[in-house]
């Protein structure tokens, strides 16, 4: 479980999170190691097979539909587990459905990890996405 959580993290961007703050290479290897080892004392192997299941067989384009909220749709640049190239379609069944939809594509090298540690980048969107909404 920790060998898979490394590699997840890895894939994540956390490793260029961990570097805006921890220099030293074998110490951000470090680091990342103590984050998934305490990730996969705590987390149920079961689960892993319940995500995976989900993600093969749960469709959400289906209840497009049943949306009445404005969407902000929000993904990194650099996200390899949902790419920016997820966005073009999304968009497009979104609009079908009759959403009003905005997208936003976070400018970074953080990965799936990106809208917290980048947050000033995504946060004025943000804002005026909300500040758009009817009251």
């Amino acid at each position: 479980m920790t060998a898979q959580r490394v590699e997840t993290l890895e894939r994540y961007g956390t490793n260029e999170v961990l570097a805006r703050t921890i220099a030293d290479p074998a110490a951000r290897d470090a680091a990342l190691r103590r984050q998934a080892a305490a990730w996969a004392r705590e987390f149920d192997p079961n689960s892993l097979l319940a995500l995976r299941k989900a993600s093969v067989v749960f469709d959400a384009e289906c209840d497009f539909a049943k949306i009445r909220a404005r969407v902000l749709y929000v993904l990194s640049r650099t996200d390899k587990l949902f790419p920016p190239s997820l966005a073009p379609g999304v968009m497009d069944q979104l609009k079908k459905a009759g959403i009003q939809a905005t997208y936003f594509e976070i400018d970074t090298e953080l990965g799936h990890v990106a809208s917290g540690p980048e947050w000033a980048k995504w946060g004025p969107t943000l804002r005026t996405f909300l500040e758009g909404l009817p009251q």
